[in-house]
């Protein structure tokens, strides 16, 4: 139903989910992942999966499609809680917080399960949101990003009803991709995708062009929320807009703008506080390259080996870059190697 009360507790978790993102970005600090730094390449993957995953969602049965999502949240609150309560405790707090949801959809306790969800997909949203931007997704990353979601949403939602039938697919079953503070046919909630363009920009900018570029990506994205609302709420809107028609082009004259007066953006580095790259006086990089050169002309490697290298020895070896770490702690090493392949 739509009241005043339950698009204010909207705004207030949307609101919430920015302004702790903004502060868990720069305070903790993601594992990368071995695949490096965001790229252009990486948004146009992006961009597709955007285009392809709800078109398989909708072929598949809703309690299939429940399952995925569940393990995505599964994945993402270990990303998101690791920093702050460590690896295994992590990975016990997201078997707990999916257990738990699960478990109340299956007793019908829908109230519970809308409460969860919600916490579930703040934290997600926040956890997601951190590694893009510490991986290097650039603000001008996000403005292409976010101009392919408003083409997207145009078609899918406000000329389709692609989302429509998603939404009815998903109803009543945990792990729903929104944000919600009602349930029923036309919930009163924020779906996934919005969320994490709200809370991205802001991150992003911040780290691009200070903070003042992120308050007020923060304060433009909610207050489209709520113009949308007053939409609602007076009739002028139809349930179902397609928000990021209207959220993308704000995000892309953001950044026009912000660029237009700072130039370049700031580094990922210079905005998590790193060190500045120094000259290597101790011959360990040196020290390194002859271990590497070695372990290459070992015959009993395998092309695709990864390796554990300290200074100037091999310790450990793996199919993949974990697998050559986990073997390095087996072997009683403590330190950070160098992990490299062959």
């Amino acid at each position: 139903m739509f009241t005043l009360q339950n698009f204010a507790l909207l705004d207030l978790l949307i609101a919430l989910t920015v302004v702790l993102g903004l502060g868990y970005a720069h305070r903790f600090r993601l594992p990368r992942p071995p695949v490096g730094r965001s790229t252009a390449s990486d948004v146009l993957i992006m961009s597709c999966l955007v285009v392809v995953m709800p078109i398989t969602y909708l072929a598949m049965p809703a309690p299939a499609v429940s399952a995925v999502f569940g393990v995505m949240i599964f994945v993402s609150l270990q990303l998101a809680l690791g920093p702050l309560v460590g690896g295994r405790p992590a990975t016990a707090a997201a078997v707990l917080l999916v257990a738990a949801t699960a478990g109340a959809a299956i007793a019908g306790y829908g109230t519970l399960v809308l409460v969860l969800n919600s916490a579930l997909i703040m934290i997600v949203v926040i956890g997601v949101t951190t590694l893009w931007t510490q991986t290097g997704m650039t603000a001008g990353h996000v403005a292409a990003f976010a101009a392919t979601l408003a083409v997207y949403d145009l078609f899918a939602t406000g000329l389709g009803d692609m989302t429509d039938r998603f939404l009815a697919q998903v109803e009543g079953y945990p792990f729903a991709p929104l944000l919600a503070v009602t349930t029923g046919a036309v919930p009163v909630a924020a779906g996934l995708g919005d969320c994490l363009m709200l809370a991205l920009w802001p991150m992003v900018a911040t780290k691009a062009y200070g903070r003042t570029a992120g308050w007020v990506g923060a304060a433009c994205g909610i207050g489209l929320i709520i113009l949308v609302q007053v939409g609602f709420a007076t009739g002028v809107l139809r349930s179902g807009m397609a928000f990021l028609t209207v959220l993308g082009p704000a995000i892309l004259v953001q950044y026009l703008v912000w660029r237009g007066i700072h130039g370049a953006e700031r580094r990922t580095s210079r905005w998590l506080g790193g060190p500045a790259p120094v000259v290597d006086t101790s011959g360990r990089v040196d020290r390194l390259s002859a271990a590497l050169r070695t372990a290459r002309t070992a015959t009993d490697r395998p092309a695709d080996t990864w390796v554990a290298v300290d200074d100037d020895a091999v310790i450990a070896q793996g199919p993949t870059p974990g697998t050559a770490l986990r073997a390095a702690r087996r072997a009683g090493y403590q330190g950070v190697p160098f992990i490299r392949q062959l």
